[in-house]
């Protein structure tokens, strides 16, 4: 009788056990559709070794970068010789990342900017050497996309975690105390701040729109590429320590919140 009892109870206990479960999988369905979903967690959640893959250039570009002048253009040119693009693509970037490079170097001064502004006007000073510099003038977008031709010869444009990505990696850049600085004083040139991209304004919108507007000028320098935005097999990433573009500042006269 005992074991009888004994067998009834266990059966029981597992009917229990898998009624649980299935319980469980139904109240959480949103488990098994998280494969699914956009998102950082998305692309690196299937493997570390793929994860490059997955965060850059996942989805496929609406009508690529404009550059005709029209709202979201990553780069218009205004004035100056317009050699911004491309002015880093061919250095060695892996030299590059690691803060080896000295030139060239640029500082970009807003000189019309609000947080409501979606496009800004930038003036970058290209340093060649620490005594020759040359200026030129140009709108930058913040809501342009970021685009590149991917292995397969398709125009893709990078996603919301490589934004993300991009950005934090513009606002953690500090100068080496090794290397020559302004300190907290921002400057035109040709020695950046200590902290490039990380401004003291009091306005945190416009703070944000800055980075967004530099992240965009940094992409068509090739100062940043799609190699910076996400972890190599390790799952780690490469320390990105170039120093040589940076913010020198805002024109008071170009703030347009008025």
């Amino acid at each position: 009788m005992k074991k009888i009892e004994t067998r009834i109870a266990g059966g029981l206990a597992v009917a229990l056990l898998l009624t649980a479960y299935s319980a469980g999988a139904q109240s959480h369905p949103e488990q098994q559709e998280l494969p699914n979903k956009p998102g950082f967690f998305r692309q690196l959640g299937a493997s570390l070794k793929d994860a490059g893959q997955q965060m850059v250039g996942v989805k496929p570009a609406q009508g690529g970068s404009k550059t005709d002048g029209a709202p979201g253009a990553i780069y218009t040119p205004i004035s100056g010789a317009s050699k911004l693009p491309n002015l880093f693509r061919s250095d060695n970037h892996q030299q590059a990342q690691l803060g080896k490079l000295d030139w060239p170097r640029v500082a970009l001064t807003f000189q019309e900017w609000d947080a409501s502004l979606p496009c800004w006007t930038v003036e970058a000073r290209i340093w060649t050497s620490s005594t020759v510099s040359t200026t030129e003038t140009f709108k930058a977008c913040s809501d342009a996309p970021l685009t590149e031709t991917d292995d397969l010869g398709e125009v893709a444009e990078l996603n919301d975690a490589a934004l993300w990505k991009g950005r934090d990696t513009l606002r953690g850049l500090r100068v080496l105390p090794s290397k020559p600085n302004t300190g907290a004083q921002r400057s035109t040139g040709p020695n950046p701040p200590a902290q490039p991209f990380q401004v003291n304004v009091s306005r945190d919108a416009v703070a944000n729109r800055a980075v967004e507007v530099s992240l965009r000028v940094a992409w068509i320098t090739g100062f940043i590429q799609t190699a910076d935005l996400h972890p190599g097999p390790s799952g780690i990433l490469t320390p990105f320590k170039d120093t040589r573009m940076w913010i020198a500042g805002f024109n008071a006269d170009g703030n347009r919140d008025r």
